[in-house]
């Protein structure tokens, strides 16, 4: 009788056991699809938001092609602000940027929680690891030229003013800034995921947070624009 009620005693643990490793599976399973659910949401909700057209960025950035760059800055941002008057800031402030062991300097032109359009680059020539986003790249060269490549490839790829990158979401790589490298930077996808890239290299690698503190400080000035005023996330 003993034997009998402990036979049933170790069946119904068993039991109770492989119920709570279908649980954990099941649960695993229903966490990871809300993840994936609310991301896709996510990006759909951003992606009727957007507003900038890699084409039209592409054919702003070729009017300061060839000119010394300050003139280069000053003709490309005045294109730009005749095509999206309400979505490009109006002064260029120049900060620091250190990120995936680069170093240059950039300038916010846009900021929304979708998109970002800046002016990056660097009189020095510099390389780092490109990070990896949800969200897509484009890099249109105005002077210098950009190299890259990716695992598994033994050649860079080169990219000359005129010319520019396209970076997709969830893809890095390698790169680096020839000596008087500047570019027309945009990004489309979720952007506030991104902040972290930067913020890391400020705190751990520089030891300097005053840039990354002006960073978003501009940024948040013109998402806050965007979501208040324009209505545009």
């Amino acid at each position: 009788m003993d034997y009998i009620k402990a036979l049933e005693i170790n069946n119904f643990n068993d039991y109770l056991n492989h119920l709570a490793q279908c649980n954990k599976v099941v649960i695993g399973t229903s966490i990871l699809g809300l993840v994936i659910a609310i991301f896709i949401f996510i990006k759909i909700k951003l992606m009727r938001c957007i507003e900038l057209d890699p084409k039209v960025l592409h054919e702003c950035t070729k009017k300061g092609v060839g000119l010394p760059i300050d003139e280069a800055f000053e003709a490309i941002h005045k294109e730009l602000s005749k095509h999206y008057p309400q979505f490009i800031a109006a002064k260029r402030n120049w900060l620091l940027f250190n990120g995936g062991g680069a170093m240059g300097q950039m300038c916010v032109l846009h900021a929304s929680l979708s998109e970002y359009l800046i002016f990056y680059g660097t009189p020095l020539y510099s390389q780092g690891h490109s990070g990896r986003y949800l969200m897509d790249v484009y890099d249109f060269m105005i002077q210098g030229t950009t190299k890259q490549f990716f695992p598994g490839k033994f050649q860079s790829i080169d990219f000359p003013a005129g010319k520019f990158s396209y970076l997709p979401m969830m893809v890095a790589k390698g790169y680096c800034c020839e000596p008087n490298s500047w570019m027309l930077e945009y990004g489309r996808g979720v952007i506030p995921l991104a902040l972290p890239y930067f913020l890391f290299s400020s705190i751990f690698v520089t030891l300097d947070i005053v840039p990354w503190i002006s960073a978003v400080f501009y940024v948040g000035r013109e998402v806050t624009k965007n979501l208040l005023i324009r209505r545009k996330i």
